[in-house]
């Protein structure tokens, strides 16, 4: 028997190297990718006047602020296997991710002069924008939108499934529509807001506060209110399905 065992003990001892060689391949491709985390996108642009910005993202928070500088600064946080790729004519800056089956995430942080224009686009992932007196859109599929302080010529929000938030000022002869089709709408706007109004909400759940004792030609069903408040004006138009629409005044 001892003679059995001492001519098994080669192969044996040969197959367990085997496995923990194999084994410590396997454990440490983690570890390398740990210690990458994310990759660092970072550009800086000088636009000659007014610059209109464009984003388009795949999964992953957008945040754009102003600042007092008249250059504009793009700041991403990125899984290793996302690709972020820019592209500039003129005064037209375009930041787009590669489409990745994986739907690696990509944080931006991105300052811009208060006149810029901003359009993102994206399929997940929350949407600040604040202190942009430029034109203003979104596209998203699945994302919480927060404007502030924003006082441009128009505005187009529209998201599948999310709250839109806004808080600013109305101009001119704008369009401001805001749709969802699952979330609240919440709005505020100062007292003096001059604007025509189309509210609609299939869930019957629409609250214009103190606003709606001086709508005038105010037409109220029961999913929608139109009307005009003060000398109307910019054309405000609210949206949800299955949500409510809230409206403040300040």
């Amino acid at each position: 028997m001892a003679g059995f065992e001492n001519k098994n003990n080669g192969p044996r001892a040969f197959k367990l190297l085997s496995i923990a060689l194999i084994t410590t391949l396997i454990c440490s491709q983690p570890i390398t990718e740990a210690s990458e985390p994310f990759a660092k996108f970072e550009r800086t642009y000088t636009p000659r006047g007014p610059a209109r910005l464009k984003i388009a993202n795949t999964n992953g928070d957008i945040i754009v602020t102003t600042w007092n500088r008249k250059t504009i600064q793009v700041r991403a946080k990125a899984a290793p296997s996302v690709v972020i790729q820019d592209h500039v004519s003129g005064d037209d800056i375009t930041i787009s991710v590669k489409y990745d089956l994986r739907l690696g995430r990509a944080d931006f942080e991105v300052f811009v002069p208060a006149d810029t224009s901003v359009s993102i686009k994206n399929v997940m992932g929350s949407i600040d924008v604040q202190g942009v007196t430029g034109h203003v859109s979104v596209d998203s599929i699945d994302s919480d939108v927060r404007l502030a302080g924003v006082r441009g010529p128009s505005v187009d929000v529209k998201v599948t499934s999310g709250d839109i938030s806004f808080d600013g000022e109305l101009q001119g002869d704008g369009s401001y529509s805001l749709q969802t089709l699952k979330g609240d709408l919440d709005v505020t706007l100062p007292a003096s807001a001059s604007f025509n109004l189309v509210a609609r909400a299939l869930s019957e759940n629409i609250n214009l506060g103190a606003f709606l004792s001086s709508l005038t030609g105010a037409s109220r069903g029961p999913k929608s209110i139109t009307g005009t408040y003060l000398r109307g004006g910019p054309r405000l138009s609210l949206t949800t399905y299955t949500g409510r629409i809230l409206l403040h005044k300040k």
